[in-house]
């Protein structure tokens, strides 16, 4: 399944830039991938790939498109300050419109089921959250996502199963942090927090993060999203 560049026109005014790939034959479950800080790589693309061989349409969004610092950043430290610069520099709410408009596109489109799923990696880990809450998807992923703590409140107004996945190491989101989640989870039985065992890292479902990437908990990761989008 070959990754394509699509561009999707923002409510705001200009065009989302936006990579996809999608399942042979079929009407099919659109899942919008909201990258890390480093913006819209090789990973990603595997994502895309990983989820049309599935019979999804995988479709990574860049959410940094406006800023003066645009394109794929390393993961060498000058790279990591300049995408943590430009995430700064970039508001949530703007961002999340980018989602939206994403959200509403897929749903028109010719091939599709008018189901919609949000998967988020790192940073893009709180947009499952909040398009659970405001866009009426079918389902919301997050792996080793940051600052999920900080967008709790949403969870009144979520109406789709959440699935959200951590490692035990994570240096973004501590166990602290990741228990406050899982107890306002808790309170619902279609919210999950899977925390997987043994040091494993930020950034293990991406092999791009070297010595971070666990294959062992990054299939188990996979194992349990695809049979979730198959549920919805």
């Amino acid at each position: 399944m070959a990754v394509v560049e699509i561009k999707v026109t923002a409510s705001g005014g200009g065009d989302i830039p936006c990579i996809a790939a999608h399942p042979v034959v079929g009407r099919s479950t659109a899942v919008v991938i909201v990258p890390p800080i480093f913006g819209v790589n090789d990973d990603m693309a595997m994502v895309a790939e990983r989820l049309a061989a599935e019979g999804f349409t995988g479709f990574v969004l860049d959410p940094f498109w406006r800023d003066e610092d645009q394109g794929v950043l390393d993961h060498d430290e000058a790279g990591r300050a300049r995408a943590f610069a430009r995430m700064e520099r970039t508001p949530f709410e703007q961002a999340f419109g980018d989602v939206a408009d994403v959200i509403e596109n897929l749903r028109t489109r010719d091939a599709s089921n008018e189901k919609v799923a949000v998967m988020g990696f790192c940073y893009g880990g709180p947009f499952a959250l909040v398009a659970a809450a405001k866009c009426g998807i079918q389902a919301g992923f997050s792996y080793h996502g940051s600052f999920i703590d900080q967008h709790l409140n949403a969870m009144p107004d979520v109406a789709c199963p959440l699935s959200f996945h951590w490692g035990d190491n994570d240096r973004a989101a501590p166990l602290d942090v990741i228990d406050v989640v899982k107890k306002t989870f808790s309170a619902r039985d279609d919210a999950e927090v899977i925390v997987y065992p043994g040091g494993i890292e930020h950034g293990y479902m991406l092999p791009g993060h070297g010595d971070a990437y666990n294959e062992i908990a990054a299939e188990k990761s996979w194992e349990r999203t695809i049979s979730l989008l198959n549920e919805i």
